[in-house]
């Protein structure tokens, strides 16, 4: 017995030294495979901080513009007409639907509304709601909007709305792919982009406020309302399951999106929404 314990003995020992060296070698590697996906995970932080940040700053840079976007409204009183700026085939008609009794004081501003800043004020001021398919109530405020020009002032915010979602995973055919699914436009992007990064820099606080809201309150589809992006955000967070933004995956924010896209009113919505966004976060 002796003999055979001495004559394996080398080998036991030869192959105890084999596993010491693999298992220094394996917890070496995992050593560097933990680094290196820290360091992956902090690039990834870094560019998804730097692509919320440009939106932001981009956001701020072209909403004034967004908002001096001028268009005609019919007096039907006095049957004039301020100048039109574009082509009749390069409008959208819309329909503005006001809640209550529409007061002198009401129809004086709408037939003094004439820019993308006078609808955001009559949606924030007048609690007015923006429709596109005429009512029995709303088929004497209709205005027509030059939607090219919308679209084309939209354009900068798509671009970085896009950067952002690529910063979170996505491919531009995963874009093409959930805005397609959910019949929306690319100026969707911006609506969705908007809310995403606004509870990604105030995410307890927010989650909170809009989840309440979502709780209270139903909204119309199809229409723009007071302060849309609140109730849009809490539609987001829903589908979100209120996570926070570190562990948004893109299956996640697909399903986000639909919540969006079934909001607005198209170009003309998403810009309003624009040009509303500090003054329905301050209220």
């Amino acid at each position: 017995m002796y003999t055979i314990k001495s004559f394996f003995y080398p080998f036991i020992k030869f192959f105890k030294g084999i596993f010491a060296i693999l298992a220094l070698n394996f917890l070496i590697v995992m050593f560097f495979f933990i680094l290196n996906s820290c360091r992956k995970s902090d690039f990834e932080n870094s560019l998804n901080g730097k692509a919320n940040a440009k939106f932001r700053s981009a956001l701020a840079l072209n909403s004034k513009s967004i908002a001096s976007i001028s268009f005609d409204t019919e007096n039907e009183k006095n049957h004039e007409k301020v100048s039109r700026v574009s082509s009749p085939a390069t409008n959208s008609t819309i329909y503005v639907q006001f809640p209550n009794e529409v007061t002198p004081e009401i129809e004086t501003s709408f037939y003094s509304t004439n820019s993308i800043q006078g609808l955001s004020d009559l949606v924030q001021y007048k609690d007015a709601i923006i429709q596109d398919e005429p009512t029995v109530s709303n088929i004497n405020y209709s205005i027509d909007v030059p939607v090219e020009e919308v679209i084309q002032s939209l354009s900068p915010l798509v671009v970085e709305a896009k950067q952002y979602l690529y910063s979170k995973g996505f491919t531009e055919s995963a874009i093409q792919s959930m805005i397609t699914e959910n019949n929306g436009t690319e100026q969707d992007l911006v609506a969705f982009v908007m809310t995403l990064t606004n509870i990604e820099n105030n995410q307890n606080t927010l989650a909170k406020n809009n989840l309440n809201l979502f709780v209270n309150q139903t909204f119309a589809l199809n229409e723009y309302v007071k302060c849309a992006l609140v109730a849009i955000g809490a539609d987001v967070l829903w589908a979100l399951g209120s996570s926070s933004a570190a562990t948004w995956s893109v299956a996640m924010m697909t399903r986000a999106f639909s919540a969006v896209a079934k909001r607005f009113l198209g170009p003309i919505g998403v810009a309003i929404a624009v040009v509303s966004f500090g003054v329905c976060l301050a209220t």
